[in-house]
């Protein structure tokens, strides 16, 4: 999903100026300990990190970076996230070679995130992507 203006606004409101860059796009799920979790996209195509929650949960956090030191030179153009099996947060990015890329937050220590890198790039063989989306994965149970 797409985070409005608005919620960029907030986060930029949040977090001092000198440390976020300029974002493209934006997408936000449910992450560990159910607090909201946002990836960025950089003006440089890279992934950023916010999130809300923590002891305060209204409080926004900025952990800037997302794993750019996993990513080998790779950019992206967009990104989606949603909760995936065992209630991991996934986000899928596109990148500029028309591939989805994904990160996800979870496995033992929930909060960590992780870069899978290509997702099924051996099974999509000639395939080019203009977009990404994102919905919650196999395994989720509501109760």
């Amino acid at each position: 999903m797409k985070i409005s203006q608005d919620v960029e606004a907030i986060i930029h409101e949040n977090i001092s100026s000198s440390k976020a860059p300029k974002f493209n796009h934006t997408a936000a799920s449910i992450g560990a300990d159910e607090d909201l979790q946002v990836v960025c996209l950089g003006t440089d195509g890279l992934p950023y990190l916010f999130w809300q929650g923590g002891v305060k949960k209204s409080q926004w956090h900025y952990e800037g970076k997302l794993l750019h030191d996993k990513i080998e030179g790779i950019k992206f153009t967009s990104v989606a996230a949603s909760i995936g099996a065992d209630k991991d947060l996934q986000a899928v990015c596109l990148g500029t070679d028309g591939l989805p890329y994904l990160f996800w937050q979870g496995g033992v220590k929930k909060s960590q995130w992780h870069y899978e890198g290509k997702l099924l790039h051996d099974k999509i063989e000639g395939i080019k992507f203009t977009s990404v989306a994102a919905s919650i994965g196999a395994d989720w149970d509501f109760n």
